[in-house]
């Protein structure tokens, strides 16, 4: 069992600011709420939910009778009208863009009711603008789906295929996957190498309030020179999303990784990971998270020892999205982690701070910074020293997107990392830089 005071008073000492980005931020940039008017447009948009568009419509008529100019309100009774097939829906849905031209809601919504028409002009227009105005979101994969859909004259699409190959140049080439323990040794060598990855899913469910579906991902790096640092990861996973209101919806997530080096086996993980996403509106929303992570490492020539790190992961998090502005998303976020494995050298115990910014800029380009910074103490005396192992490692990534057209773009990426561990075999500094052509199928 691990014991963590020091990790209990930083989490103590530094509650009190958790709790006023996660709760109080939405309301700092927030108007001032009526509790009449959204438990109003609360059951109005749960009847939209259920199918219930005449309830609705009468419902979010009696709110627009005193806010006539309210956007939510105008927006919900454009989809209600939209849905139960009233010829007055376009009017409502444009009179909903007039107030706010780029919401990508709206957008996303005029392009389904004429999708249904068959107006394929007009349909495209309003889903290039809600791709434009919010990347990378349900939104836009949505309005690609209805794209696709009038390219091949049909049904929207239930699968989708992403493919990345590129290249990059890593400075210290290191054995590592996505959070989880550093290997036995540090390369401590620099390489170039090239990288193919698919992303593939095909959905299962999906109407209003469920989403089910599979997903598959593949990747491979290809070393120039230090070939047994090839990685090569296959990951099958299931999702399911329900939608309990408009403003909370449950996630699920389960996934089995299995992963190659030098192509030799290297490890396999089963993940399960819960979540809970809170939408405060005006683009404000909140996710709470838990994820576990059971992962077998293998012995290998590379990594002689590399069984003793066998064992699970158990890690909380919470995230806060902050819309600064129509085309600046602004995240920030902390996590708490705790590792068990078959020696307890290799146990720890982590803090997690994050922040990110996303600019969604003209002539869709698309630029992301994040940064974190990972506090890390582990249990037991390390065999390469005779105290206990303390990490502290910096991360800053920047990566720009520039979308060429509807299926091709190109991302430039920097990655730096600076771990700083009291074992100097841990100590060490890495920067990555990645170029990359991105297919969409």
């Amino acid at each position: 069992m691990l014991i963590k005071n020091k990790s209990f008073y930083f989490i103590l000492n530094f509650f009190p600011l958790f709790i006023f980005l996660f709760l109080f931020a939405p309301v700092a940039f927030a108007e001032e709420a009526d509790p009449s008017y959204e438990l109003a447009i609360t059951k109005a948009a749960d009847k939209i939910e259920n199918s219930d568009y005449e309830g609705a419509i009468d419902d979010l008529d009696e709110i627009l009778r005193l806010k006539p100019e309210d956007e939510q309100a105008t927006l919900y009774l454009g989809i209600a009208l939209s849905r139960s097939g009233d010829r007055d829906a376009e009017e409502i849905l444009k009179k909903a863009l007039l107030i706010n031209p780029k919401n990508p809601v709206t957008n996303l919504e005029l392009g389904i009711y004429y999708f249904g028409k068959s107006m394929d002009d007009e349909a495209g227009d309003y889903f290039e603008n809600t791709i434009k105005l919010a990347p990378n979101t349900e939104y836009s994969t949505k309005a690609r789906e209805y794209i696709g859909a009038i390219k091949q004259g049909g049904a929207v699409k239930r699968w989708i295929l992403n493919m990345s190959a590129g290249g990059q140049y890593d400075s210290n080439v290191i054995v590592n996957s996505d959070n989880g323990p550093l290997p036995e040794g540090i390369s401590r060598k620099s390489d170039w190498k090239a990288i193919l990855f698919l992303n593939g899913r095909y959905d299962l469910i999906a109407d209003q309030r469920t989403e089910c579906s599979v997903g598959y991902r593949f990747y491979q790096s290809f070393h120039i020179h230090l070939s047994n640092f090839n990685i090569t990861s296959n990951l099958l996973d299931l999702k399911a999303s329900y939608r309990i209101s408009p403003e909370l919806s449950i996630n699920g997530l389960y996934s089995f990784e299995h992963v190659l080096v030098g192509g030799n086996p290297y490890d396999y993980s089963h993940i399960l990971s819960p979540s809970l996403i809170i939408s405060e509106g005006k683009g404000f929303s909140t996710i709470v998270e838990y994820k576990y992570r059971n992962t077998h490492f293998m012995d290998m020539e590379l990594f002689e020892d590399n069984s003793d790190r066998t064992g699970a992961n158990n890690l909380f998090g919470i995230t806060q999205n902050i819309p600064i502005s129509t085309s600046i998303i602004f995240n920030v976020g902390y996590s708490y982690d705790v590792d068990s494995t078959r020696e307890d050298f290799w146990d720890y115990s982590g803090n997690k701070g994050m922040v990110g910014l996303q600019f969604n800029l003209p002539s869709y380009l698309y630029i992301n910074l994040y940064g974190e910074y990972y506090h890390k103490n582990y249990e037991g005396t390390n065999p390469l020293s005779d105290e206990e192992r303390k990490d502290r490692v910096s991360t800053a990534t920047a990566s720009a997107t520039k979308q060429i057209s509807d299926r091709f773009s190109i991302t430039l990426g920097q990655l730096y990392t600076r771990n700083k561990s009291n074992i100097e075999e841990y100590d060490y500094k890495r920067s990555i830089t990645s170029f990359f052509l991105n297919v969409r199928f």
